[in-house]
């Protein structure tokens, strides 16, 4: 029986997970709010194709948008990336890039769980503006006008101090206008539509 390298394991990994980022962060966004957030109101959380890339942990010298486009379309090549990270061995690189595609695998359901949050969360040299957790996984996201995905934990890694309960989620479909499903928090959402007159106009449940 054939054994499989690491780096045909990742490769294969890198293709099918790319299909769950689209699921969970390209054919929805999502709009986070806890009673607790003292930054802002609330969070609107969008991912992008150019995301993908940095959450794998991988190095590579395609853009991060064809990266995320040979992943999709099951062309990506064992030549497209490598796992050369400056001021990190062989073996701390593999490890972390485990843990990512492990993290990876565990996000179709992350956002129906039981989430806590932390804002300004600091980890390994990585500032993010908010970083949420259900204790499986850690996802960190920096605000650039949306929270898009910047980092990937497996495990909670959130500072417990700081950490609040997220009150409400909504999910709309990308390129809709209004937030119209609520997975979670029902009992808080007519409370958080009450908060303003841009949240009125932005979600549409009663």
């Amino acid at each position: 029986m054939k054994t499989i390298s690491f780096k045909e394991r990742v490769r294969n990994e890198l293709i099918q997970y790319a299909s769950i980022y689209k699921s969970v962060f390209l054919d929805y966004d999502y709009l986070v709010y806890s009673k607790d957030f003292t930054k802002q109101f609330y969070y609107i959380i969008m991912g992008h194709e150019t995301n993908y890339l940095h959450l794998t942990g991988v190095n590579s010298t395609l853009s991060s948008r064809v990266f995320y486009e040979k992943c999709i379309n099951g062309t990506l090549e064992e030549s497209d990336f490598d796992f050369n990270k400056r001021g990190q061995n062989d073996k701390a690189v593999k490890g972390s890039i485990r843990r990512k595609l492990k993290a990876l695998s565990l996000l179709p359901n992350f956002f129906f769980k039981d989430l806590v949050a932390e804002e300004n969360f600091m980890k390994n040299k990585v500032t993010c503006s908010l970083a949420t957790t259900e204790n499986d996984i850690t996802v960190g996201f920096i605000n650039v006008r949306t929270a898009i995905p910047k980092t990937l934990l497996k495990g909670n890694e959130l500072n417990l101090n700081n950490a609040v309960k997220i009150s409400l989620i909504l999910r709309r479909k990308r390129n809709e206008d209004s937030f119209s499903e609520i997975i979670s928090g029902e009992e808080s959402a007519e409370d958080f539509i009450k908060l303003s007159p841009e949240v009125n106009k932005m979600v549409k449940l009663f």
